[in-house]
């Protein structure tokens, strides 16, 4: 009867081992070549040499046809990547997640995601669900990758709601310290500066002031030299530190400010040349709404 047992029990572990093999098969095979697969868009980005052209956008839930017509935009002018700041859906669901997959179908080009406030929610499931939907460098929420000489790091605003907390922290400084890149760009959904006009003021990374400038001066000590959010409905730029601080939250949701304040529909285009960046913000209609550029530091 026992060796009957044992010979039961070998068999359910099996069965249980192939499940779960076919199941890490399964998350595998969909993610593959897909924008969800992050890890293989890493690896598929390093080899680029610049000149290279990428487009930013942030919060486009609530806003499909808008997205949608954004996204068309975009891939007309055939980026190398995209990089999403967060909030790609209103609430954590798998159904607004297959929703947003069909809408990006026709991203066939590397695509980095930031996570945002409404793919967290105010559930603990949030961020399990989020990590359903990507295959992430080391299966966390925050990330780094390299392209054309340039550090691209992806943080997670999300975690400490407007902190970033012990864990990360450790691994962003073991990131961007010893970076030797000749560029560094930082991407969250939260801004650390908001305009004053703001409805997000308080709410964002300016909640905690002295970890916001704490994070600041960090930059500034690693050389970072551009840091774009998303979460303020509108576009918005300023230079703190000779950082440049840029807000892209024009990718559909409802927006927070007047036209004259940034309150329009948009993406960022940016483009690494060998002697620096380049950028333009372009709205709904195609037009140039505004122009950045920053120059290489030589003496790196």
């Amino acid at each position: 009867m026992s060796d009957f047992r044992q010979i039961f029990r070998g068999a359910r572990r099996k069965t249980a081992l192939t499940f779960s093999l076919l199941f890490v098969l399964i998350h595998v095979i969909c993610h593959a070549g897909s924008i969800r697969d992050v890890s293989q868009s890493v690896e598929k980005v390093l080899s680029i040499e610049p000149p290279i052209q990428f487009a930013i956008l942030g919060d486009s839930r609530d806003g499909k046809k808008t997205y949608a017509q954004l996204l068309q935009k975009i891939l007309g002018r055939k980026p190398h990547f995209i990089i999403h700041l967060g909030d790609m859906v209103s609430r954590p669901s798998e159904e607004e997640w297959k929703e947003f997959f069909e809408i990006s179908e026709a991203i066939d080009i590397p695509f980095f995601p930031a996570i945002g406030n409404h793919e967290v929610a105010d559930t603990s499931r949030g961020e399990g669900i989020y990590r359903k939907q990507f295959h992430l460098p080391g299966d966390k929420t925050y990330y780094s990758f390299r392209a054309a000489d340039t550090l691209f790091v992806i943080l997670d605003s999300e975690k400490g709601r407007g902190q970033i907390l012990e864990e990360q922290w450790m691994w962003l400084e073991e990131t961007l310290s010893p970076s030797k890149e000749k560029f560094k760009l930082t991407f969250l959904h939260r801004p650390l500066f908001l305009p004053t006009d703001s409805f997000k003021l308080g709410k964002v990374m300016d909640k905690y002031p002295f970890a916001r400038d704490n994070l600041h001066g960090f930059f500034k000590r690693t050389k970072v030299k551009a840091v774009f959010a998303g979460d303020d409905h509108r576009y918005y730029r300023m230079e703190n530190d000779q950082i440049l601080y840029i807000i892209t939250g024009g990718g559909g949701a409802p927006i927070y400010a007047p036209k004259d304040r940034g309150g329009y529909f948009h993406y960022v285009w940016v483009s690494l040349q060998k002697r620096g960046l380049e950028g333009e913000v372009v709205d709904l209609k195609g037009q140039v709404r505004d122009r950045f550029k920053i120059k290489w530091d030589e003496r790196r």
